[in-house]
């Protein structure tokens, strides 16, 4: 897990101290971008779970789909995080490509892979190829995250105003929320299903090897 290197607590948050254990929130240290991956859908199906049918929900779908976008971007960095790392620790130690830092570095430059759904998503295709799994990489995800990529490829579309269509657009929101539900599920599955494949295999003699 990345360290912030930060131990002050945020100022923000003593403006409303906690008294009262029914009003509390916590935010804990330990989470990383796979936990905030999973934070911001259940945000999102939170916020979806309140869809009426009524004229004010109209104002739900772009914060909706703000939501979810972040949790795939992270769901995928997370992913390309581990699938890197068992590359590393089982079939190529030596790759200086495969080193946390370089992977690190890809992650966060903008011109790389930043926030870029449709890069993410194929860095991820390229590690999950070179592990060692017969099963190839499920088409429904690639269609879907191909699609919120054509919708917001710079990450800004659904949070600012005039970077989508300058048109009238309706939609069956709870098909879609069930479609982008599903899709999210099918990709956390294939990281259990790897991590979980490897670590019932033979592990590495070494330690450097991890």
């Amino acid at each position: 897990m990345r360290k912030s290197g930060k131990s002050e607590p945020t100022s923000l948050f003593l403006k409303a101290p906690g008294n009262r254990y029914d009003r509390l929130i916590f935010r804990y240290p330990y989470q990383d971008d796979a936990l905030l991956a999973a934070s911001f859908q259940q945000a999102a199906g939170r916020l979806a779970g309140t869809f009426r049918g009524e004229p004010i929900d109209d104002t739900m779908l772009l914060p909706f789909l703000t939501l979810y976008r972040q949790a795939f971007e992270l769901r995928l960095k997370a992913m390309i995080r581990e699938f890197a790392s068992l590359r590393r620790r089982f079939h190529e130690s030596g790759n200086p490509d495969l080193a946390a830092a370089k992977i690190e570095q890809r992650l966060r430059t903008s011109r790389i892979l930043g926030h870029n759904l449709d890069a993410l998503m194929n860095e991820l295709i390229g590690h999950y190829n070179a592990l060692e799994t017969d099963e190839p990489f499920r088409e429904s995800i690639k269609e879907l995250l191909l699609l919120l990529h054509e919708a917001d490829s710079t990450g800004t579309s659904f949070r600012y105003s005039g970077q989508m269509p300058d048109i009238q657009e309706s939609l069956d929101f709870l098909d879609l929320v069930a479609l982008i539900d599903t899709e999210f599920e099918l990709l956390g599955g294939m990281l259990d299903g790897i991590t979980e494949m490897y670590a019932a295999g033979p592990q590495p003699e070494n330690e450097s090897d991890w």
